[in-house]
């Protein structure tokens, strides 16, 4: 099958095939170290994180995570976009005819420390600058949601960093992070709110939730967050609209009875009067060049595609 860039095609600077490894892009890695000299991480991000640490809301836990898991969780989500396995061929063409030119919707959630946001911006600026996509203008109009306070000014600061190399390559951001408690109807109804305002005039929305079946299935959330999913992907409903829900590929996520297939046992029986509903679940994995240190560390995900038209009246 055909495919918008073709696997021989992905440049060297984000795929070498010759070694079937993967790189972050240099203007992803470069803003990340920044900020981790800033907080006087660097040493930290060198050193291997403790078996089965999952991050939290406090400083410490967030720092934590943005040290050891910040590149873990940008590869899964540059790999959603790659492909270079091509194992994932009907979701890595609809980022690149999402994010080529006009203006697009992008809400982020939970957004952690910007992960998927800056990984997205940071592949597309590379793609540009080797030559694989048109400078066409690119409007990219972003919405994160999130618990930490502190994770949220790592986003702030992250695509704040950004700015200048995108509009080098014509891509121009505006982007709110705002508190978000999956788990409070009050908060997620301040959340839509804001994506139904910014929202307005992109011609197309992406609603991706990453990373996100840690604190819902094993701090048993779900129950207490279905109904405001639920409402999100009720808000995103529409032509030109799709939902991406991208993790990790364990065992407790893809299993029979894991957190992916109740995903997709819920999303059908909440949206089965639409008959043009869609969703389908990928997995790849790929080496990837560890930014900091001489190595190499797997990434693995496992990825749903929501296709999410407006009911027809």
């Amino acid at each position: 099958m055909s495919r918008l860039i073709p696997r021989e095609l992905i440049p060297i600077t984000l795929w070498d095939e010759k070694q079937a490894l993967m790189k972050l892009p240099s203007q992803l890695v470069s803003i990340w170290k920044v900020l981790l000299e800033k907080n006087g991480l660097l040493d930290k991000a060198i050193t291997q994180a403790p078996e089965g640490f999952e991050g939290g809301r406090s400083k410490e836990d967030t720092d934590n995570h943005f040290a050891w898991r910040f590149s873990g969780s940008s590869a899964r989500v540059i790999l959603t976009i790659l492909d270079p396995k091509q194992d994932l061929y009907e979701i890595s063409d609809v980022f690149t005819q999402f994010f080529s030119g006009n203006r697009i919707f992008l809400a982020d959630l939970p957004c952690g420390s910007g992960a998927a946001s800056l990984s997205i911006l940071s592949v597309y600026c590379e793609l540009r600058t080797q030559g694989l996509i048109p400078r066409e203008p690119l409007e990219v109009v972003i919405v994160g949601g999130e618990l930490s306070e502190f994770a949220q000014s790592y986003a702030r600061d992250g695509l704040s960093n950004l700015i200048v190399e995108l509009e080098k390559q014509a891509i121009f951001i505006e982007f709110e992070i705002m508190d978000w408690d999956v788990c409070d109807p009050f908060s997620n109804a301040e959340l839509i709110k804001c994506l139904t305002l910014k929202s307005q005039g992109c011609s197309a929305k992406v609603l991706m939730l990453a990373n996100f079946s840690g604190f819902l299935q094993k701090e048993n959330k779900w129950v207490d967050a279905s109904k405001q999913i639920d409402e999100l992907f009720r808000h995103n409903l529409g032509e030109s609209s799709i939902a991406l829900w991208i993790e990790p590929k364990r065992n407790d996520v893809t299993k029979s009875g894991g957190f992916m297939q109740r995903l997709l046992v819920w999303f059908k029986k909440k949206f089965s009067s639409i008959s043009s509903i869609d969703a389908k679940s990928y997995e790849s994995s790929v080496e990837v060049c560890h930014p900091l240190i001489d190595g190499v560390f797997r990434s693995n995900l496992t990825v749903v595609r929501f296709d999410l038209p407006q009911r027809k009246q």
